[in-house]
């Protein structure tokens, strides 16, 4: 039997959908006309939904449903109002529905059976698993993909996908102050309306993760937010580079297929979608890993003496992040004489001189002229 609680702050609005929920055959859990003892109430009764009047004195109903959010309750909100105006800012709080008064039995029923369509699903993945793991992908478009599949999960607002790409990008339980996140993702607007985004953004992220069963969420802190992860519940291909490079990881047959698919995943622009000036110093950051695992694997191909074209494709792929690098230069012309000879060397280098040239204003350094000419001689 479904759970029910009701907030509403007219005592006889609140008996009257009460008594509608029980003839639908929902047990009420209890009724509050006190909306500062909402949230409380809501922790200690534990509903599957929450029936929530919008319009309240001092405290709304958007305001206790962020709260609801924020403290990851297992429950579902559904609305209560007498403007259909409000159905837009309902919903930016992922209710599930919204009722206008006076509330209608079909309107009513409606949104039970919507109500219990999510906890089904809901409890379906829990059974199917428990928790769920998911991979997150910050190079090329953010995208995060639930075991394994294809298909990544739907964001309500690009807002919410680059707000969980930059608190993932942070040191780990690090808590963030709402003005950091203000000026990151919000610098043009002032307080009042940053903080309406900032929380309807963190509440929309929320529900969208506890949809998903993934054990991921944005708890509240004092005056501000940080993320909280359970143990392999995300991987993260940035955080997947960083400690590659860092730890010095070296390379052989046991790892290998899982560093090229490593280096090709990294290769996409980083943050590809976001065009927030947070993202820049994340984005050099971030080359400076890919280009550092990049060479190194191309060192491993270079004295295994990797098939030419395999190695030449990667060298290619380093050159374009840094195309006046000239130990990628150097390795690239060695590859193309492998290749094609002193003919095929001699045109890479010659279309990189010029390259250089009209660009930069200067000739290709000495190492790389050198080595030009004892492979051509």
């Amino acid at each position: 039997m479904m759970k029910a609680m009701v907030v509403d702050d007219e005592l006889l609005v609140a008996e009257q959908i009460d008594r509608m929920l029980v003839n639908a055959g929902v047990k009420v859990l209890g009724c509050c006309v006190n909306p500062h003892e909402a949230l409380q109430m809501a922790k200690t009764l534990q509903p599957d939904v929450l029936f929530l009047d919008i319009e309240m004195p001092e405290l709304s109903g958007l305001e206790i449903a962020e709260m609801v959010y924020a403290d990851k309750l297992d429950l579902e909100v559904v609305f209560i109002t007498a403007y259909n105006q409000y159905a837009i800012d309902a919903f930016r709080v992922n209710a599930i529905d919204y009722l206008l008064k006076p509330v209608m039995e079909e309107d009513l029923q409606r949104s039970l059976e919507r109500v219990g369509k999510r906890r089904r699903h809901r409890g379906e993945a829990v059974d199917n698993g428990s928790q769920r793991t998911g991979i997150v992908e910050l190079f090329g478009k953010f995208a995060l993909r639930l075991d394994g599949g294809q298909e990544p999960v739907r964001w309500v607002t690009s807002k919410c996908a680059e707000l969980l790409a930059f608190m993932l990008l942070q040191p780990s339980e690090k808590e963030l102050s709402k003005w950091e996140l203000f000026e990151a993702l919000w610098p043009a607007q002032n307080a009042e309306k940053a903080g309406i985004n900032l929380r309807s953004t963190v509440s929309r992220i929320n529900k969208t993760l506890r949809d998903c069963c993934l054990g991921v969420s944005l708890a509240s802190v004092k005056n501000g937010y940080r993320l909280v992860l359970s143990a392999e519940a995300l991987a993260v291909d940035a955080m997947e580079l960083e400690l590659f490079v860092l730890n010095a990881v070296e390379l052989g047959p046991v790892n290998l297929a899982h560093v090229e698919q490593l280096v090709h995943r990294c290769s996409l622009p980083f943050l590809q979608e976001f065009d927030s000036a947070w993202c820049e110093p994340y984005r050099k950051q971030y080359r400076q890993y890919f280009l550092h695992l990049g060479k190194k694997l191309l060192m491993y191909y270079e004295k295994a003496e990797a098939e030419p074209f395999k190695a030449l494709r990667l060298a290619d792929s380093l050159v374009e992040q840094s195309p006046y690098d000239e130990f990628l230069r150097e390795t690239a012309l060695k590859l193309h004489y492998r290749i094609g000879g002193s003919q095929r060397a001699s045109a890479y280098y010659e279309a990189y001189a010029e390259l250089i040239n009209n660009e930069v204003g200067t000739l290709p350094g000495d190492t790389l002229t050198a080595l030009l000419r004892d492979l051509t001689d």
